[in-house]
C-alpha cells in the first residue's frame, strides 16, 4: 500500500494545509533473534550511574556487518537509545581486528540514554551491528535487565522443580473426583501450576507454602498422561518447570459399554497482515512557523499465525520536500494508541516521540500476539519558520515484522 504525504500552503495567506498519506509495507514475517548475550562488567546499579556500567563485551557481528557497533538499550525490539558513541572505522566482523571480541565503554546513566527515568520491568542492552550497504543487521546481542525501583539488575532466575501425587490410585471409574497435588520447590517460588491431561491443561492452581492442589470428576474415559507444570509470576526471580507424566486410567463404570472414536483436526497457519484504512490523512491548522495536526490512519494487525511468537510495527518518515526546500522528519511527532479488536494475545502501543528515527507503533511480546489489534496515532507537524508555503511531501513506511 503506498501512500504519498503532502503539505499545501496558500502564498496570499501563508497557510500552510497539510494532507498526508503514508506507504505501508508489510515486511516478510520475521522475528530477530538473539546474536548472543551482551557480557556487561557488572550485575546491577542505580538507572542513574554515570556511565551505567564499565563496558559491555559480546561476539564478533556477523560477516558483512563489521562498519559499525552500538550499544543501546531499550524495550523488547526498537526503537532502542544509545548508552555509548557509535564504534565506527569498520573491522567489528574481523577476528583479526578483534580477537576478543567487541568491546565498547558507555558514557551516559540509562536515565540520561532515555531521556527520563525507566519504566519498571525488562529492558534490554543491546549490541547492533551495521552493514554500509544493507543497514543494521535484523538480529542483536542482547541481555535482559529488570528495573525496579531506582535500580536495575541482571535478573538469575532460581531453578525450580514440581513433582505431581494424583489420588485415589488409578484406575478409577468415570466420574470419580480426582486430585492433582503438585509440589513445587523452592516453596517460596511465587506462581501458579497447570495441571494437563496429555497437552490439554485441565485446571490450575495457584503455589502456596510450596504445594497447589486441583480437583475434578470431569476425565473422560481413556488412559492419559497426567502432569503438572509450574508457571512463574515473575520468570526473572524463578524458572518454570514441569513434572514427569504420570499413566492415569479412567474406566466405564460396570454395565456401560463404550467404544472409542479417534477425531483428528488438521489446522493449517492462519494469517499474518498488516491493512490501513486510508491511504492519505489529513493534517490540519498549520502555518509557517507553527504547527498542523491530525491522525494517523488506522492500521490492522492479524496475527494467526498459530505460533504466538511476538510481532511489532513501526514506522519510518523521510523528509518533507518541496522542491528544493525541507522540513525534518524530526519535526513529525506521533503519540501512539492501539486495542485489541479479537483474539487471545494483548497489544502495547508504541511511545510518543518524533519520527527522526524508525519508532514503534504498537507490539505484542512473545507469548500474548495471537488475534486482531488496531494501532493508530496522533500527529503533529512542527513548521519552520523560514520554510516558503507550498505543497511538501513526505512517506511513512509502517514495517510489520
Amino acid at each position: 500500500m503506498k501512500q504519498r504525504m503532502f503539505a499545501r500552503a496558500g502564498a496570499l495567506l501563508g497557510a500552510m494545509v497539510l494532507s498526508a498519506g503514508m506507504i505501508a509495507i508489510v515486511s516478510s514475517p520475521a522475528q530477530a533473534a538473539s546474536l548472543g548475550p551482551v557480557n556487561i562488567s557488572q550485575t546491577s546499579g542505580l538507572v542513574t550511574d554515570t556511565p551505567m556500567f564499565a563496558s559491555g563485551n559480546t561476539a564478533l557481528c556477523p560477516t558483512g556487518y563489521g562498519e559499525n557497533a552500538n550499544l543501546r538499550v531499550g524495550k523488547e525490539g526498537p526503537p532502542f537509545s544509545n548508552l555509548a558513541p557509535v564504534l565506527g572505522g569498520g573491522g567489528y566482523d574481523d577476528p583479526a581486528e578483534n580477537p576478543n571480541g567487541i568491546t565498547i565503554n558507555p558514557n551516559r546513566s540509562f536515565q540520561t540514554a532515555l531521556g527520563r527515568a525507566p519504566e519498571q520491568g525488562v529492558w534490554w542492552i543491546v549490541m547492533e551491528c551495521y552493514s554500509l550497504t544493507e543497514g543494521r543487521h535484523d538480529d542483536e546481542f542482547r541481555t535482559a535487565i529488570v528495573v525496579e525501583g531506582n535500580t536495575w539488575r541482571v535478573p538469575i532466575a532460581e531453578d525450580t522443580t514440581t513433582a505431581l501425587a494424583v489420588t485415589p490410585a488409578s484406575p478409577v471409574e468415570q466420574g470419580t473426583e480426582v486430585t492433582f497435588t503438585a509440589t513445587v520447590t523452592p516453596a517460596d517460588a511465587v506462581g501458579t501450576v497447570e495441571f494437563r491431561r496429555g497437552a490439554s491443561v485441565v485446571g490450575t492452581a495457584p503455589v502456596n507454602n510450596g504445594t497447589a492442589t486441583f480437583s475434578t470428576t470431569a476425565l473422560p474415559i481413556g488412559t492419559f498422561n497426567l502432569s503438572a507444570a509450574f508457571v512463574p509470576t515473575d520468570a526473572t526471580k524463578f524458572k518454570p518447570s514441569a513434572s514427569a507424566a504420570t499413566s492415569y486410567e479412567i474406566k466405564a463404570g460396570d454395565g456401560v459399554i463404550t467404544a472409542p472414536v479417534e477425531i483428528i483436526a488438521d489446522v493449517a497457519p492462519g494469517a499474518f497482515t498488516l491493512a490501513v484504512a486510508s491511504p492519505t490523512t489529513q493534517l490540519a491548522g498549520g502555518t509557517v512557523g507553527g504547527a498542523a495536526t491530525g491522525d494517523l490512519p488506522t492500521a490492522t494487525v492479524t496475527d494467526l499465525r498459530g505460533t504466538n511468537v511476538g510481532w511489532n510495527l513501526t514506522g519510518q518518515l523521510e523528509d518533507f520536500t518541496l522542491a528544493a526546500n525541507t522540513i525534518p522528519n524530526s519535526n513529525l511527532s506521533w503519540t501512539p494508541a492501539a486495542a485489541k479488536t479479537s483474539g487471545s494475545g494483548a497489544v502495547t502501543a508504541g511511545a510518543a516521540a518524533d519520527l527522526g528515527d524508525t519508532r514503534t507503533l504498537c507490539s505484542a511480546t512473545s507469548g500474548s500476539s495471537a488475534g486482531t489489534f488496531t494501532c493508530g496515532a496522533d500527529l503533529s507537524l512542527a513548521i519552520p519558520d523560514n520554510v516558503p508555503p507550498g505543497e511538501y511531501s513526505a512517506t511513512l513506511t509502517l514495517t510489520l515484522a
